[in-house]
């Protein structure tokens, strides 16, 4: 066995492909980094650069319809590559294409019902700003239908290609439309990036899968998309409504912080980059071992406390280092006040993930269990913050917001331990049925 192969013995199905992963894209996140944190306020104005997130969320409303049905179309696109069928992939792909440019034509219809009441409320212009939010919004969610091809037939290593030349894409992209109007500017140059990774995995799929003949699956399939679908069609309501719930009230928090949120988040959101390249490795492998009956209990805690410690680290030093290096840059001055919601911020962002890395793991089995704590408790904090934001009992600050957003993940993560360690179920996977 040569040195290659030991070491991807060593490194083991899911740390392998996530190291040549973390390796091949840290030139783009470098890139995505400068981004957001210099680039983007060079160019936004001040009032709204606060309002960047909240209506990255918007867009990811909008996309929510074609993000459930897709969750299934993974999983049943790698069942069907483990069990050699090109035929059934091929015809996945084709449908799914399909069905993301027929959510997007309704996107572009209901459009005008809901961006003008989001806009007043955080006293933007509209311009093309809609349209560039439901583009950005339909592209991002369109591109998973590629990838997803990528990353079920495992082809990590062109997908690790493809990431680190569609930042430095995207930064010439947004270097080139921000000056001209900043917000608008901003989501397109989100478009470019995930329409440069589709075009990679489109072009390797049909090379690839070159004289295939699409063959039916839904029938066989029915079952299983629907037992995926249902479940996350109201998962993913609920957790948009919450994403939505918890960006509303940035609309009231004082322009200062607002901008200080945007800000510090491009900083804590490296804590993650890690924990998010062994989510998008996790799906396939796990789906694949489940598939064949092996245990897979083991990955999962390598991913979850994986990613969560190594989060956590960078966060604190990020937390220690954070007064002097804002007190020393220029441009970060303004928020230098605002660097005690460092850790806190990191904290969040890691353990999400570490939790993303749980729901990910479950959903590759077939179990939607999560669901029974993560719904209620996302229901009651939208509730709660919605009719705080309506009535407006006080005078809304970040510490608020941050404080919302963190008694909720928390409470999620920990019903994630609960469940992991105090299930008398037996964690091994079983195989599903062959579609």
């Amino acid at each position: 066995m040569n040195l290659s192969a030991r070491v991807r013995s060593r490194l083991g199905p899911v740390w392998g492909p996530a190291l040549l992963l973390f390796v091949a894209t840290r030139f783009g996140d470098a890139v995505n980094a400068f981004i957001g944190i210099w680039l983007v306020p060079r160019y936004v104005p001040a009032d709204e650069l606060g309002a960047v997130l909240p209506l990255a969320q918007v867009a990811a409303f909008v996309a929510m319809p074609l993000s459930v049905l897709l969750t299934p179309y993974a999983k049943l696109l790698n069942v069907h590559a483990e069990l050699g069928e090109p035929g059934k992939v091929k015809a996945m792909f084709r449908d799914a294409s399909l069905l993301a440019f027929a959510v997007l034509a309704a996107a572009l219809v209901l459009t005008p019902l809901f961006f003008p009441v989001v806009f007043r409320l955080f006293g933007i212009q509209d311009g093309n700003l809609a349209l560039a939010i439901v583009v950005s919004a339909v592209v991002g969610a369109l591109s998973p239908v590629f990838t997803e091809s990528l990353r079920a037939l495992r082809r990590f290593g062109v997908s690790a290609a493809a990431g680190a030349v569609a930042a430095p894409l995207r930064l010439a992209v947004m270097w080139m439309a921000l000056p001209f109007r900043g917000l608008t500017g901003y989501f397109v140059g989100q478009t470019s990036g995930p329409a440069f990774s589709s075009g990679v995995a489109l072009a390797d799929f049909l090379r690839r899968h070159r004289g295939v003949r699409c063959e039916p699956y839904f029938r066989e399939d029915r079952r299983i998309f629907f037992a995926f679908a249902v479940p996350l069609a109201v998962s993913a309501l609920v957790g948009n409504l919450r994403g939505m719930a918890e960006m509303m009230p940035m609309a009231l928090v004082p322009k200062a912080e607002s901008a200080a949120y945007y800000q510090l988040t491009r900083f804590t959101e490296i804590s993650s980059y890690l924990g998010l390249t062994l989510v998008f490795v996790l799906f396939p492998v796990v789906s694949a071992r489940h598939e064949r009956g092996q245990d897979t209990r083991r990955i999962l805690l390598q991913t979850m406390w994986g990613s969560l410690a190594l989060g956590l680290s960078f966060t604190a030093v990020l937390a220690l280092a954070a007064p002097r290096l804002f007190a020393a840059v220029p441009f970060l001055r303004p928020f230098a006040d605002f660097t005690p919601f460092l850790f806190p911020l990191g904290a969040l962002a890691s353990v999400r993930v570490a939790s993303a890395c749980f729901t990910t793991h479950e959903m590759a089995c077939s179990r939607f269990r999560f669901m029974r704590y993560t719904i209620p408790v996302s229901i009651v904090e939208a509730a709660v913050l919605w009719i705080l934001f309506r009535i407006r009992p006080f005078e809304w600050r970040l510490a608020h917001v941050v404080g919302a957003m963190s008694a909720g993940t928390f409470l999620c993560f920990a019903g994630n331990l609960v469940e992991m360690f105090l299930s008398r179920r037996d964690t091994a996977s079983r195989p599903l049925p062959n579609p």
